[in-house]
């Protein structure tokens, strides 16, 4: 009974290291001027948070179109408002704005598990 008791913790202990050593998620901001994004700099994996921080004087609806054709949609965002959103799927990805189409910004989606440039 102790040897399975002293089995279990050092399983569940490799497991949480293990865990703890994987890359973790890292927080983007991106701010939106009157009718344009900022540059989007550095890469972004899945699973990645990305905020939009509206700094122009006007309500805009940003919309995220992933490569297998999946949209995540921040609806209205007015002047001042943040929101954010977890980046779920790799490869090209567009940022557009339904009210202003002229705002676009594209993106590669790196998998979180790709090996990072060093």
């Amino acid at each position: 009974m102790r040897r399975s008791i002293a089995a279990l913790a050092v399983a569940t202990i490799a497991t949480a290291l293990s865990l703890s050593s994987g890359a973790s998620a890292a927080e983007h901001t991106v701010v939106l001027h009157h009718m344009e994004l900022d540059k989007i700099e550095g890469e972004m994996r899945v699973g990645d948070v990305v905020t939009f921080d509206n700094r122009s004087d006007m309500a805009h609806n940003l919309y995220i179109t992933y490569s297998d054709g999946t949209v995540d949609n921040l609806d209205t965002q007015v002047p001042g408002v943040k929101r954010s959103l977890t980046l779920r799927v790799a490869g090209p990805t567009v940022i557009r704005c339904w009210i202003h189409p002229i705002i676009k910004s594209e993106l590669v989606v790196l998998d979180r598990d790709a090996a990072a440039d060093k």
